[in-house]
């Protein structure tokens, strides 16, 4: 005699099935929920139109990367604009890339640092594309370009003729210049970091254009000089340091 399971599409051992399946996918739903931790072996995580953020136990938000409510920071076409905000454990800002409409660049974003009081102290040129806002880095000014002005020297040994101080920061520096006799002399030129010959030596009249690796700890200081000998003569051996900067490898 058929039973009331008979009566559903499929039979009995249908609805079994389908029982097992939702209990699966509940079981699924209250484990997804209650998610603490996990590992992504492989492929990757993406989430798609919504909003990734990590707070600290004691609830600073550490890591937000997503939409931003405040809609003064929407595209010009109304849509939200999805931006990037990292922290410090205390909460403050370090890391952003977001644009700022109403500043004037648009819909440019730009990356910057910031340091614990909020300055920025390393920011990209938004205006332009190109470069740094941030920080402004001195250049080189222009010098003499008459010989006799130039420290100079008359030693038949090398001697220092100038001399500076540097912090290192890039792994090499490099070291342009300009020699020249001054009255009725040959002789060379060559360059010392922390009294170490330093590149080569080049004969008065060359050019110096050298780069190399600093022999110092990263943020500890170093003397660079520039050191002169007459081979003959009675004149002065001159040179003209026109550029010096740190560079990678």
């Amino acid at each position: 005699m058929p039973t009331a399971g008979d009566q559903v599409p499929g039979g009995p051992s249908d609805i079994g099935r389908r029982l097992a399946a939702l209990e699966r996918e509940v079981r699924e739903l209250r484990a997804a929920r209650r998610l603490e931790n996990a590992a992504i072996g492989a492929g990757g995580l993406r989430i798609d139109g919504g909003r990734f953020a990590m707070d600290t136990p004691a609830g600073a938000r550490m890591v937000d990367i997503g939409p931003i409510a405040n809609p003064v920071f929407n595209h010009g076409d109304g849509s939200t604009q999805q931006a990037i905000w990292l922290r410090r454990d205390d909460g403050t800002l370090f890391f952003s890339c977001y644009a700022y409409p109403p500043a004037g660049n648009g819909e440019t974003q730009a990356w910057a640092y910031y340091d614990r009081s909020g300055s920025t102290v390393l920011a990209e040129d938004t205006a332009s594309g190109t470069g740094l806002a941030r920080p402004w880095l001195p250049m080189n000014p222009p010098v003499s370009s008459d010989p006799s002005t130039w420290p100079r020297g008359t030693s038949a040994t090398f001697g220092t003729i100038a001399s500076t101080w540097n912090t290192k920061w890039q792994p090499q520096l490099r070291v342009y210049g300009v020699t020249a006799a001054v009255g009725a002399a040959t002789g060379d030129v060559r360059l010392t970091i922390d009294g170490t010959p330093w590149g080569p030596t080049v004969p008065v009249g060359s050019t110096i254009d050298y780069s190399g690796p600093v022999d110092a700890s990263i943020g500890s200081l170093f003397q660079l000089e520039v050191q002169a000998r007459r081979v003959t003569g009675t004149g002065s051996v001159a040179c003209q340091i026109t550029l010096v900067h740190g560079r990678s490898t």
